[in-house]
């Protein structure tokens, strides 16, 4: 009787309702919710999300701490997500897709207004400064921390990165034919480095120069000077 009665506290210790809250008279309660309900339910998570790993990181973020940071209950919150995992992927999705349609949107209004190189570097480092300066300033290095641990992040990384790629190359094909970058070149090699000059580096001077960190216009203007001498 004894070890049955062991078994019992042991079961139920370790019930699934313990760890995430789930009863079911909730999990009944939030299937019925109407759709919209069950989406605000989950921007709030993910919003709530979002200021934690702003200023914790992702791996100094528990579950425990979303919830808080949401005012939901622990069965809600795992109701809309199961593990931390899922809402840094789904937070690095959005990110990364309004960052894809926000570059096309400025290398098109600059490809009507007449392109040159430099106005590209300064737009592309303008958006940057935005993002690092802006309230999810520092989200930026935690998933690039993160992708170098996480096959699943890095391979949401690397699918966007390419997409930005192909629209840099794009334009670059422009500058071709305008003139403005001579003839017969290696379009993917010219891609990848533009990609590398102004999105990752001038979001680590940025950060990391202090007082000497240079502005977007400052940045287009020092590397036109460099790919002059």
């Amino acid at each position: 009787m004894k070890v049955t009665k062991h078994k019992k506290l042991l079961a139920k210790s370790n019930s699934p309702v313990k760890k995430t809250g789930q009863t079911s008279s909730l999990k009944k309660r939030l299937l019925k919710l109407p759709p919209d309900e069950l989406i605000k339910g989950r921007e709030k998570i993910i919003t709530a999300a979002r200021s934690c790993f702003a200023k914790q990181g992702f791996a100094g973020t528990s579950m425990k701490d979303i919830q808080e940071a949401s005012g939901f209950s622990r069965g809600n919150l795992y109701h809309h997500f199961k593990t931390k995992e899922k809402i840094v992927q789904i937070i690095i999705e959005q990110n990364l897709g309004i960052f894809l349609s926000r570059i096309k949107a400025i290398l098109d209004g600059l490809e009507n207004s007449g392109l040159r190189l430099s106005d590209v570097i300064k737009e592309l480092a303008s958006f940057a400064e935005e993002i690092t300066k802006g309230p999810g300033k520092g989200m930026a290095f935690h998933v690039w921390s993160l992708a170098m641990v996480d096959m699943d992040v890095r391979k949401t990384m690397v699918t966007f990165f390419e997409q930005i790629r192909l629209v840099l190359e794009e334009k670059i094909r422009i500058l071709i034919k305008q003139g403005e970058i001579p003839k017969n070149q290696d379009l993917q090699t010219l891609s990848v480095a533009l990609f590398g000059i102004v999105i990752p580096g001038f979001t680590l001077q940025s950060v990391y120069m202090d007082e000497k960190a240079i502005h977007a216009a400052e940045y287009a203007s020092a590397l036109k000077i460099l790919f002059k001498s």
